[in-house]
């Protein structure tokens, strides 16, 4: 899934995020329903984390990208994702602190978007 979506832009990156929530949504129900959970809850939780991450992952490669970086940043990007992924199924805590770098990536991204149009705003 991280693979497909290495820098992509536009209308393409919205339709693999919503692949993204749908493959999520459904990892989810499957996950829930083997640990006897309330299934709901899961499916949602798990749709929602992996937007999100399709949505910064993709806009935080395609930005390298666009600065000149290599497709060898997105087998780096797919191989963490599988360790990160073995860590969580063996210490299942552990995704904590994976969902919160993603959750501060989003917010840092969108924060030096919003000072970057500020100062183009103060140039019209």
């Amino acid at each position: 899934m991280i693979a497909g979506t290495t820098g992509l832009e536009g209308s393409a990156r919205g339709r693999m995020t919503i692949l993204a929530v749908i493959i999520g949504a459904v990892l989810g129900y499957l996950g829930t329903s083997v640990k006897d959970g309330s299934i709901l809850l899961g499916v949602i939780l798990a749709a929602v984390a992996a937007g999100l991450t399709c949505a910064v992952v993709s806009d935080v490669i395609a930005g390298a990208h666009r600065r000149g970086g290599t497709a060898a940043l997105a087998v780096i990007i797919v191989f963490a994702a599988l360790v990160i992924a073995i860590i969580c199924v063996v210490v299942p805590y552990f995704a904590i602190v994976p969902a919160a770098f993603l959750v501060f990536l989003a917010w840092r991204r969108r924060q030096r978007a919003d000072r970057k149009h500020a100062g183009l705003r103060v140039l019209r």
